[in-house]
């Protein structure tokens, strides 16, 4: 097993998330668990409604591209997991809570797997993040991308490679990005 400790400081007293990685699952621990005091295990997930904790915190990550909107966050686990080839009710993540903490457990859906099940390649999240921007903005500079992620504008450009379906298209600031659809 592989883990390590976020703490997070606050105006309240600090919170850790504790991530703990074995070879068949992930899990998640978060601090507090569901804000109406309810238990997620009595409660279909995909209908739950959103209720944001630290709204400041939750602006901060939108804006950063890392959070897309209020409430698609157990729709994206599950339907990330389901869309997978190796996929199986028996690997479906799963939710627990109790009055002081939240637990998320995401399944390994490459463990055990025979070698001759094909692998679908894994998505980049940097290249996810490039992507999103490009659609909110056609016409972003790779400058821009790598200001906001952190990273050079060269590893920029390798991603967008790497993706394969983005292509400029013009010249400089009056050029703009075009995803190519199969």
């Amino acid at each position: 097993m592989t883990g390590f400790f976020l703490l997070i400081k606050g105006r309240e007293a600090p919170h850790f998330f504790e991530i703990d990685i074995y070879d068949d699952r992930m899990e998640i621990y978060s601090p507090g668990g569901m804000p109406d005091g309810s238990i997620i295990q009595d409660k279909d997930p995909l209908t739950v409604p959103s209720t944001r904790r630290n709204p400041v915190l939750a602006d901060i990550f939108n804006r950063l591209g890392y959070m897309e909107r209020k409430g698609s966050g157990f729709g994206k686990i599950i339907g990330g997991y389901e869309f997978q080839n190796n996929y199986d009710e028996s690997k479906k993540p799963s939710f627990r809570s109790v009055r002081y903490q939240f637990t998320v457990v995401m399944p390994n859906l490459n463990y055990n797997v025979p070698r001759n099940v094909p692998q679908k390649k894994e998505s980049n999240p940097l290249e996810i993040q490039i992507l999103n921007m490009i659609k909110k903005d056609n016409k972003i500079s790779t400058e821009k991308m790598a200001m906001t992620l952190g990273i050079s504008s060269k590893t920029v450009k390798r991603h967008i490679k790497d993706i394969g379906i983005v292509r400029f298209v013009g010249r400089g600031s009056n050029g703009h990005w075009e995803i190519i659809d199969d």
